[in-house]
């Protein structure tokens, strides 16, 4: 039997994982933890840069849907609120 780490190799060993429910609830909170970091992050960088809460909605419905790419809208949004494509992140 493979262990654990091996399995992150195929897309067929991911698969197997998800039939253990403790594999699904570790992978589950890993994403709940990144959802809600990275919407805390957007929300006090939002402020810093005077962006109206309205805006934030989509970018924070789309983190929590698709993590990453909501991120990559909020992101994409400061820098054309700010046109500092390149912004301090803190």
């Amino acid at each position: 039997m493979d262990s654990f780490g091996e399995k992150f190799g195929s897309l067929n060993g991911v698969m197997e994982l998800f039939t253990n429910k403790t594999a699904v609830a570790a992978g589950w909170v890993h994403y709940l933890a990144f959802d809600l970091l990275t919407g805390i992050w957007i929300k006090k960088n939002a402020l810093k840069y005077n962006i109206q809460h309205l805006i934030l909605l989509p970018c924070l419905l789309l983190t929590f849907m698709l993590g990453p790419a909501g991120l990559l809208l909020y992101l994409l949004v400061r820098s054309l609120k700010t046109k500092q494509y390149f912004a301090a992140n803190y």
